[in-house]
């Protein structure tokens, strides 16, 4: 299995599989409509999640995507530890992050996952 296709994306509300591996929730809130107990996850990486303030940013459109990637790689760089922590998990299983967003492609996870995956190599 490649390392890009170890590390895959999911939303929170789509059917948990077996080939998802450990599962990391990705947002820095929880998930409206879910309750603690029914989320199938292993651990909760609210750390590695972009800030507040830049969430908000995002969603107010007072950034553009490139911006907000830019802003949000240059905060994963003081996570580095737990950020390693996860390719390490990744190189003996398979990871999915998942996230409450409606458009994964256009959210901080593709970032997330790249970066993981720059920590791999």
């Amino acid at each position: 299995m490649s390392a890009e296709n170890k590390i895959k994306l999911k939303r929170v509300y789509d059917k948990p599989a077996k080939a998802d591996g450990i599962r990391l929730l990705a947002d820095r809130l929880w998930p409206r409509g879910i309750k603690k107990t029914d989320l199938d996850y292993d651990n909760w990486i609210k750390s590695l999640c972009p800030s507040n303030e830049l969430r908000k940013a995002w969603h107010n459109d007072e950034l553009s995507y490139a911006e907000f990637k830019k802003q949000y790689r240059q905060s994963l760089k003081s996570e580095s530890d737990t950020v390693n922590e996860i390719a390490e998990m990744a190189e003996g299983k398979p990871i999915t992050l998942l996230s409450a967003v409606k458009d994964l492609e256009q959210s901080h996870l593709p970032i997330l996952k790249q970066v993981i995956l720059k920590a791999m190599n």
